[in-house]
């Protein structure tokens, strides 16, 4: 019988924490009992300032505390996760920091809304370049320390299921994330890594109150209230819990799950 895995002074890195959803993961994760690494843009000290980049230091710094009142340890770590060098640097700084690592979180992904005969091609391979290259390089690097039971979860999509105007790129981009979620699950198999894909639907975040809904014309409300069947929006923290469940379980992987309130069941 495979045991649950206690995740008590278990090592996570979780990119694009700074956000809504990588908030809500990284504080289920530490009420479980993972130690923590803050991974994001504009994070860092010294990335104060910088206008090439989000001003997330404060942010991750009332992030970490709020860890560390769950009983977690933090690191807070600057990474763009497009770099390979960088994400090289978040993978050892946080081995180095806490003397392993146990699962690693890909949530990084950015958005953004144009019909595709507009759509720019930089404007696509940003998408592309955060959403599916970064999960791709932060595996890559995190592999040779997750061998013998380690677990990576991807932040995927509803739109890695399904299609929708507006988002062509962001939508081939979190397909990719799903494949590439199913094929890692079978490469690492033999090393007792686990593999799976969290599916956020409708969750209050910029992403929709800022970029999809002002893109379809209607109203954040409104959209909850016409596109979920059980009228209300997704939480990140149910988002977190998913994550929690995969990391736990050492006999689930390759999977995608939705958590939609039932959207993806109402349109397939």
């Amino acid at each position: 019988m495979v045991e649950e895995r206690n995740l008590d002074g278990a090592v996570a890195i979780v990119t694009g924490a700074a956000g809504d959803i990588g908030g809500g993961i990284t504080r289920e994760l530490a009420k479980a009992g993972c130690d923590i690494a803050i991974a994001d843009l504009g994070v860092s000290e010294d990335a104060a300032g910088d206008d090439a980049k989000p001003d997330n230091h404060e942010h991750a710094t009332d992030l970490a505390a709020d860890l560390e009142s769950l009983g977690a340890e933090t690191l807070v770590v600057e990474c763009d996760v497009t770099d390979a060098a960088q994400v090289e640097e978040m993978v050892e700084t946080t081995v180095d920091e806490f003397g392993k690592l146990d699962i690693l979180v890909s949530n990084a992904g950015i958005i953004t809304y144009s019909p595709v005969e507009e759509l720019d091609e930089d404007e696509w391979d940003a998408v592309m370049d955060v959403n599916t290259k970064g999960v791709f390089l932060c595996a890559r690097a995190a592999i040779p320390h997750l061998k013998e039971g380690g677990t990576i979860i991807n932040t995927a999509s509803i739109a890695g299921e399904i299609g929708a105007e507006g988002i062509a790129h962001y939508s081939a981009s979190k397909h990719a994330v799903m494949a590439l979620t199913k094929t890692l699950s079978l490469e690492l198999a033999e090393d007792d890594v686990t593999v799976n894909a969290i599916c956020p639907g409708i969750v209050d975040t910029p992403m929709w109150r800022d970029v999809l809904t002002p893109g379809t014309g209607e109203a954040y409300e409104d959209t909850i209230q016409r596109a979920i069947p059980l009228h209300r929006d997704q939480k990140p923290e149910d988002m977190g819990r998913l994550a929690v469940f995969f990391a736990k379980n050492r006999n689930i992987t390759g999977e995608a799950v939705k958590i939609d309130g039932g959207i993806t069941q109402d349109v397939l």
